[in-house]
């Protein structure tokens, strides 16, 4: 397990959810570095640019795991091992999240993740992204595992889902339109009884729930 480690630095841990994640900076964005410029867009509130996240500490780290998974080729066998042996408050993971912070960076990062996907079936991974020319592009060639849910988030606040075939979908609405978009409400915002964490909710990782409206925040 120490030995993995070095391959991939370190897991995140989300706070809402109880799972791991692995996160990169939210700086390093591609299509939501574009995004963040734009008013009214769900990048120009990004979450991942504020809080604990702005740490020089949390910011060294989330950079030398984008330095990894880019070029140390042990990566993927490391992550595979680390997910299969891991354990989550005494149990054996099932759920993973991609990305609490940053987004797919290229066609081998997509590869990437999906390989660990298929070498890890009994996890079922959520790979949040706004990056769909990059996803559309990738499927022309490739299978999305049985087990990677990749929900294409929508750009715009209050706007409409961006279908990728074989994918599903995510909304960010304001308050006011929780309850009045088609789709699943994030309980977190959604149900006042529900709690700030995930709890039992796994909807963002089933691909059965096509579609989940996030409040802003």
């Amino acid at each position: 397990m120490k030995e993995a480690m070095i391959h991939i630095r370190s897991l995140s841990n989300p706070s809402k959810m109880n799972t791991f994640g692995y996160s990169i900076s939210a700086h390093k964005c591609n299509v939501g570095g574009k995004l963040a410029k734009i008013e009214g867009s769900v990048c120009s509130l990004c979450y991942a640019k504020k809080g604990r996240y702005v740490f020089k500490i949390v910011q060294k780290c989330m950079a030398m795991r984008l330095d990894l998974l880019t070029n140390d080729p042990l990566w993927v066998d490391a992550m595979i091992y680390l997910l299969n042996k891991k354990m989550y408050k005494g149990k054996k993971l099932d759920i993973f999240r991609w990305h609490d912070s940053g987004d797919i960076q290229s066609l081998e990062h997509l590869s990437k993740i999906a390989e660990i996907a298929e070498q890890t079936p009994q996890i079922e991974h959520w790979l949040p992204t706004k990056e769909s020319p990059l996803v559309r592009e990738w499927i022309k060639t490739h299978e999305i595992p049985e087990n990677l849910n990749i929900r294409i988030s929508a750009s715009m606040i209050n706007g409409t889902p961006t279908h990728v075939d074989g994918c599903t979908t995510s909304i960010v609405v304001t308050k006011d339109m929780l309850g009045k978009t088609d789709g699943f409400d994030c309980p977190v915002y959604a149900d006042p009884n529900h709690g700030k964490g995930c709890g039992d909710c796994e909807a963002c990782y089933k691909k059965t729930v096509t579609n989940i409206n996030y409040q802003a925040h």
